[in-house]
């Protein structure tokens, strides 16, 4: 198969890039990353939809942007200043409990990603050798914030009474913070943990809330009005994050490339070599089953069933990182997965195979 090419990449601010060509036939949208680096694991979300031009047959041009976590993202979008954001909507559904007028409608990665992580070099085994500890989170916006301090009250631990919480950012980042004894453990996701571990950060556990079972991450967030005044956009927008998530899910390798050639910043400072691309992968390999069409056994890209929807809500009120339940038809919506979902999967995994950059 004919390898494609950008079309028009655009370098904007930081890490901002706009997709596309020709746009005075596209529609111009800006999609928001819930994260301060968009790394190879959202290649599918950020990179992918763009390089194979599936954003560009729905009509579309997208703007990509980091920000500094779900609760940043959700406003910009509120505040009519981008279009979509993407990440943990925990934070959105306190928001729409306040009158926030938005809802989600897909959701990329359906299960936990989140977990607090325990250093083999701290000597701590449990959540009560924490007391009197700082865990360091990527930021006080992100959702391993909340996910501790759940987390935590298991044991009877309240934030800033019997443990402290720092902001440490990802990456470099948050490995220098334990190296120099700022933090002792982390609250981050899967994919910071095994880019730590490969680091020189190995964990001796990573200790998982039983009750996250039906955590919900990588949701996109749109304002109420666009369900009826633009749901075309809406579901090409989603329809081309689905197509990516299946070529990723088919050939990672080949995710990894195109993201690091398209955000050439998130790239190895030594270069993109085989054996970095084979680290990166095994990186992605904790998200395989996440991303994936089965991920909670419904046959369907992005949707999660009410059941499910309930039962992650039920958590979240549990957790005090929800004031109350509410019908969970206020938060999400599964109206649009059907269309979504009406792609040529058989020719992803064929485009997926042959791929070669």
């Amino acid at each position: 198969m004919q390898r494609r090419t950008f079309n028009g990449l655009v370098a904007a601010s930081g890490l901002s890039l706009a997709f596309g060509a020709r746009a005075q036939t596209l529609q111009k949208v800006v999609l928001l990353h819930s994260q301060p680096q968009i790394t190879p694991a959202f290649a599918y979300s950020s990179t992918l939809p763009a390089f194979l031009g599936y954003w560009k047959e729905e009509g579309l041009e997208v703007e990509v942007n980091p920000t500094a976590g779900a609760a940043a993202a959700m406003q910009l979008v509120v505040g009519g200043r981008a279009d979509f954001a993407i990440g943990n909507p925990s934070g959105a559904m306190t928001a729409i409990q306040k009158g926030a007028d938005v809802r989600f409608y897909y959701t990329s990665i359906r299960g936990d990603i989140f977990g607090l992580a325990l250093p083999e070099a701290s000597g701590i085994k449990t959540l009560a050798d924490l007391k009197g500890k700082t865990i360091g989170v990527s930021s006080f916006a992100s959702g391993g914030n909340n996910y501790v301090r759940g987390l935590m009250r298991t044991a009877g631990l309240e934030a800033g009474r019997d443990y402290n919480i720092a902001e440490v950012g990802v990456g470099a980042r948050a490995a220098s913070a334990f190296q120099s004894k700022q933090i002792q453990a982390f609250s981050l996701w899967d994919e910071a943990y095994v880019s730590l571990a490969q680091a020189g950060i190995p964990f001796s556990t990573i200790i998982t809330d039983p009750r996250a079972e039906f955590h919900a991450v990588g949701s996109i967030l749109a304002r109420n009005s666009d369900f009826k005044e633009r749901s075309k956009l809406l579901v090409g927008i989603a329809r081309g994050i689905a197509r990516a998530q299946l070529f990723q899910f088919t050939n990672p390798e080949a995710a990894v490339r195109i993201h690091w050639k398209a955000y050439p910043q998130t790239a190895p400072r030594t270069g993109v070599t085989d054996e970095a691309v084979r680290e990166q992968v095994k990186v992605l390999a904790v998200r395989t089953r996440l991303i994936s069409k089965d991920a909670w056994n419904t046959r369907r890209w992005g949707d999660i069933p009410r059941e499910s929807m309930e039962k992650f809500q039920a958590y979240l009120v549990e957790t005090a990182a929800l004031p109350q339940a509410q019908d969970v038809s206020r938060y999400y919506t599964n109206d649009l997965i059907d269309e979504i979902n009406r792609f040529d999967e058989a020719a992803v995994v064929r485009q997926a195979k042959a791929f070669r950059l």
